[in-house]
């Protein structure tokens, strides 16, 4: 298999020759940023830039994909946000909160071609170009994380509880611009839209998610036009039931879920990727802790290892390579007729 199809059966749910190993948010460093000659905040607004840059993870990392919006800010930037464009070692981020009202809110005509979309179209259809055989991901922020960024994260959380009639309008009037950032991704040449919607144990309830984001989210796998992958940040073991409920190919989940109780939750109706820890294990440790602790989430029956979120831009190149291989390792290990992959039946959580 390529990787390309590799990771999009994987996606599905299907079959596969190889474990993928992936990108789903960002696999940037300042390694890498030294390697391509391509550096933050410059390679936000630059599609030749973002492409270079994007492309190491599968040019020096083997990953099975590539992913170049590797900022927050798509959507936001686009709809008039503020936004500060970060430096060469941190991210960009909203400057100021722009909106009051709902009914304030309009999508301005040349939304899909302001700069942060010029650069991350472009960027999207330059790897197409260069990797017709690499996955490549896109990445919508949707209208609850939009809304954090343009209302204000504690204001929005405040009124889900004493203005919810509010944010329901917030929902309806925003989710058309991040439909419209997915459709245009995939236009572009996305095989695959990560859509981030940030409705995490740390910050809401699941009875708060159902109430807000589980019918908006069935309408958005429905409508969205290509394979979808949601990401949602923290604690969301009580949740992923309902992940699964909204129609989500995938969803990529962080390390403080246990990845043997994910699986155990959704069995085969939605694919499970990512888990690997940030801070102590890509960014703190070494090649060979990788190594060992993707062995370990690879065991629990996932569809495809990943690093839970953006990496760190001080982790190094060296140790994000353990990935692949021990996505290869797994792989070759559990090869029951040459070709496909079989897991072996994860263990029980409680007698581990």
């Amino acid at each position: 298999m390529t990787p390309r199809r590799r990771f999009l059966s994987a996606v599905a749910g299907g079959r596969v020759d190889k474990v993928p190993a992936a990108t789903l948010s960002s696999v940037v460093t300042l390694d890498g940023m030294d390697l391509v000659d391509a550096h933050f905040p410059e390679a936000h607004l630059d599609a030749e830039l973002m492409a270079r840059l994007a492309a190491t993870a599968h040019e020096e990392l083997n990953l099975d994909t590539v992913m170049p919006v590797f900022h927050s800010q798509l959507e936001a930037s686009a709809l008039d946000a503020d936004t500060w464009w970060g430096e060469r070692d941190n991210w960009p981020a909203p400057k100021s909160h722009v909106l009051t009202d709902p009914e304030d809110f309009r999508i301005p005509n040349d939304y899909l071609t302001r700069p942060s979309f010029e650069a991350a179209l472009g960027a999207i259809r330059l790897l197409r170009l260069r990797y017709p055989d690499v996955g490549v991901v896109g990445k919508v922020y949707g209208a609850w994380s939009v809304g954090f960024q343009l209302v204000g994260i504690e204001n929005w959380l405040m009124m889900t509880i004493t203005e919810p009639d509010k944010i329901h309008r917030y929902l309806e009037v925003l989710l058309p611009a991040s439909l419209m950032s997915a459709r245009a991704q995939f236009e572009a040449g996305a095989d695959v839209v990560m859509w981030a919607d940030h409705a995490n144990r740390e910050l809401v309830s699941p009875e708060t998610y159902v109430d807000f984001l589980l019918d908006m989210h069935r309408e958005i796998t429905t409508e969205i036009g290509g394979p979808s992958i949601l990401h949602c940040c923290g604690e969301t073991t009580d949740r992923i039931e309902y992940f699964a409920e909204a129609g989500w190919d995938t969803f990529h989940f962080e390390s403080q879920v246990d990845a043997h109780e994910a699986k155990k939750i959704v069995g085969d109706r939605m694919s499970l990727m990512g888990n690997l820890n940030n801070p102590e294990i890509l960014f703190s440790g070494d090649y060979d802790g990788v190594y060992e602790a993707s062995m370990k989430v690879l065991e629990a029956g996932i569809e495809g290892l990943a690093p839970e979120g953006s990496v760190p831009l001080g982790t190094k190149m060296a140790t994000l390579r353990g990935m692949a291989d021990a996505a290869r390792d797994y792989s070759n290990a559990h090869r029951t007729n040459g070709r496909l992959i079989r897991h072996d039946p994860p263990p029980d959580p409680s007698v581990i």
